[in-house]
């Protein structure tokens, strides 16, 4: 598969994010977006791809990357290498061709990266001084946004922890639910509280319930939530590395049920509290269904695809009520519940409903034979018949994996914008 067709992913989450821009705002939103974007795709290559896979090759054996084993850790080597920090080197990797395995994985690990940073961009596009949201967008695809994706795609601790400290396979994740989605979302909570974006509570439809945000352009939302789906298989099937014998039909199949599941659940609730069907929840709720099941796809069997994409659409407006009226930031796109919210689902269902069946030796961890039973891959509680639950250690490896990637994201760009309100003035 064609590792631009990557780039779908970020369209799609502009597109879903565009639709809640008032139409006056929507131009120039859209163009500090795109700024963002290149911007990024250039500063990832140039300094952020290193600080992620600078050790790529401690853990992938493929032969273009074998060079790369420079894995900073603040511990001594005798304790092992499996609590890394971040990589230090494959610097400029944009500027200069190598290899085709590092070409590649560049191309496609900087269409995440900008698919992460550019929730908060977007969440601040229409009311914050353009050149603040550039600068902080640079510092966390340069900086921050690696850190996460080391820690769990480039050899880091939290990959590890299944060697290091026997808690399951180590945190799971396989498209991005954490990596991405959950550091997109707390990013944006950051971004908003550092800066000082705060929500005016609107009245309420009925008691205790918000008024939902208006989708000013749903046709542009609801393109974007396909093109989401669409691109979120890409993320599996167009890794330039893929695991072996991934169960392709089973993937297809519960992307479609968590996505389906969410819109409707999302959407029903909407009608219940509003009267009617809301565009605004429909496109977002088949999102963040989509979003929570991406770290789980080839674990986890139909139904519980169907489960988790309906809890997703269930907590995104209990969750949206949840930032307006007690968090009092200002996220008007619904960015936070989409994707943190959503995310940090993701991560801990696959500790409830993986099933043993896939994943043998996931991240060089129980290779042919894990908890005393031969061939037992990635699981969680409710096992298949002849497989042993990995509680309470694969929920421990996904709990520690939430809360670091989520204070990582959530504190950096606190501080990122709160610092630059500080220089560059208070917003539009």
């Amino acid at each position: 598969m064609n590792v631009l067709l990557m780039y779908l992913v970020p369209l799609a989450v502009l597109l879903v994010a565009a639709g809640a821009v008032e139409e006056r705002r929507a131009a120039r939103a859209a163009t500090v977006a795109l700024v963002v974007f290149a911007l990024v795709m250039l500063l990832y290559g140039a300094v952020g791809f290193g600080f992620q896979f600078g050790g790529i090759g401690l853990v992938n054996d493929a032969p273009g990357l074998k060079a790369l084993v420079r894995e900073w850790s603040p511990f001594d080597t005798t304790l092992g290498l499996g609590w890394g920090i971040v990589g230090l080197d494959a610097f400029g990797i944009n500027f200069l061709f190598i290899n085709a395995d590092l070409t590649n994985l560049y191309l496609y690990h900087a269409a995440l990266a900008a698919t992460a940073v550019f929730m908060p961009a977007l969440a601040l596009a229409a009311r914050v001084r353009s050149r603040v949201i550039v600068i902080g967008a640079a510092l966390l695809g340069m900086f921050v946004y690696p850190l996460a994706a080391n820690w769990v795609w480039g050899g880091g601790w939290l990959q590890q922890f299944g060697l290091t400290s026997a808690l399951g396979h180590g945190m799971v994740d396989l498209a991005g639910s954490g990596v991405v989605y959950l550091f997109g979302g707390m990013a944006t909570l950051g971004a908003l509280l550092g800066y000082g974006v705060r929500s005016h509570t609107r009245v309420a439809t009925a008691a205790n319930s918000p008024e939902f945000p208006s989708a000013h352009l749903p046709l542009l939302m609801i393109l974007g939530a396909f093109l989401f789906l669409i691109g979120a298989g890409v993320v599996v099937f167009g890794d330039p590395f893929p695991v072996a014998d991934l169960p392709i039909p089973q993937i297809q199949l519960n992307l479609l049920n968590a996505a389906m599941a969410g819109l409707v659940v999302a959407t029903l609730y909407g009608w219940f509290v509003s009267g009617e069907p809301l565009a605004m929840l429909a496109a977002r709720g088949a999102v963040a269904g989509v979003v929570a099941v991406s770290a789980s796809l080839p674990f986890i069997p139909a139904w519980a695809a169907l489960v988790i994409g309906g809890v997703a659409g269930l907590l995104l407006p209990l969750t949206t009520y949840a930032v307006e009226r007690w968090i009092r930031a200002d996220d008007r796109a619904l960015l936070v519940p989409t994707f943190g919210v959503a995310g940090i689902w993701g991560l801990l269902a696959l500790a409830i409903f993986a099933d043993g069946t896939y994943g043998d030796g996931w991240n060089k961890t129980g290779i042919g034979r894990h908890l005393g039973v031969t061939g037992q891959g990635v699981s969680g509680i409710f096992v298949q018949t002849g497989f042993v639950p990995d509680s309470p250690g694969q929920m421990e490896a996904q709990f520690f994996g939430v809360v670091a990637i989520g204070l990582l994201a959530f504190l950096s760009a606190f501080l990122i914008f709160f610092v630059l309100r500080r220089i560059g003035g208070a917003p539009e």
